[in-house]
């Protein structure tokens, strides 16, 4: 659908101004939207995922490892497929606030890409270049957009989500370096016109969920507090976007409409739409391709 058609529906999620603000700045911040009663499952779930991960040695299909992990001190960049670890997860990512916000912004057929969780550990925790995420998994159209969850306070040491307000109207970067070889991230000589001095935070208490465009230009600092920054981090795709390549963290639930119908047509947006690597053989992650390529 298009902005103007979505926005001509009803909404209950959030009010007519904050998707306007969408899809006028490309991003929104709901600060504390979640009370510490929604999150204490989610948060004893993620707690047994990092419980998991203290048996690996290196990453694998589901965990990517930060340098210095161990069994008794677990550092992890990202866990995937969690939506498959525990049904808590899959219940907040298709039936609660989080959903009906999705049919808010991408119309009222939505459908479930994936879930992970970013930690962001303390001290050190990575960097992640300025980027663009329509480009790891183009659409037939741009109907595509990622909430960020945070478990925790997130504050501006904490190395948090940064924006660039209205970023999602111009160009869909090609993400690979001269050389050909994909990086994940949008090139130095490139952002000198990006609008790189209007970065925004997106700092806010536990329970803050934020969403932003696919094609907005996004990033984050090291985390060098003391405090970590984990967040649930959920993608939805409207029902008429049709993905052009494999997923990189295809769940038993990729693809599943979570709210409305399937859609007789596929809608198509005129697009400039550069094209990753072949997934379809696995993924491990935008740090891990971003880090071999710095």
């Amino acid at each position: 659908m298009k902005s103007e058609q979505i926005l001509a529906l009803p909404s209950h999620a959030i009010t007519q101004s904050q998707r306007e603000f969408y899809f006028d700045q490309g991003y929104l911040s709901l600060p504390g939207l979640l009370s510490e009663q929604q999150l204490a499952p989610l948060k004893d779930a993620l707690s047994k995922v990092i419980e998991n991960s203290r048996e690996l040695t290196q990453s694998n299909a589901c965990y990517d490892l930060e340098h210095g992990h161990s069994a008794e001190s677990p550092r992890l960049r990202r866990a995937t497929h969690i939506d498959d670890f525990d049904e808590v997860f899959w219940e907040f990512c298709s039936n609660s606030i989080i959903t009906d916000i999705g049919t808010a912004l991408l119309g009222p057929n939505l459908r479930f890409r994936d879930l992970m969780a970013n930690f962001k550990w303390a001290g050190g925790g990575a960097e992640v270049k300025w980027h663009q995420d329509i480009v790891f998994y183009p659409h037939t159209n741009s109907g595509t957009c990622q909430f960020l969850v945070a478990l925790d306070n997130i504050g501006s040491e904490q190395g948090p989500l940064k924006v660039i307000p209205q970023s999602h109207k111009g160009p869909i970067y090609v993400h690979y370096n001269p050389q050909g070889e994909w990086t994940g991230a949008i090139n130095e000589d490139e952002l000198v016109a990006a609008g790189l001095e209007n970065a925004t935070e997106l700092t806010g208490p536990a329970g803050t969920v934020t969403v932003h465009h696919s094609c907005m230009i996004h990033g984050s600092d090291k985390n060098m507090s003391s405090n970590g920054r984990p967040v649930l981090v959920i993608t939805y795709s409207a029902a008429d976007a049709i993905s052009y390549t494999a997923p990189p963290y295809p769940s038993s639930h990729y693809g599943v409409l979570v709210r409305g119908h399937q859609p007789r047509f596929a809608h198509h947006e005129e697009l400039l739409m550069p094209l990753p690597p072949d997934w379809s053989q696995g993924y491990t992650s935008i740090f891990n391709h971003q880090e071999k390529n710095q």
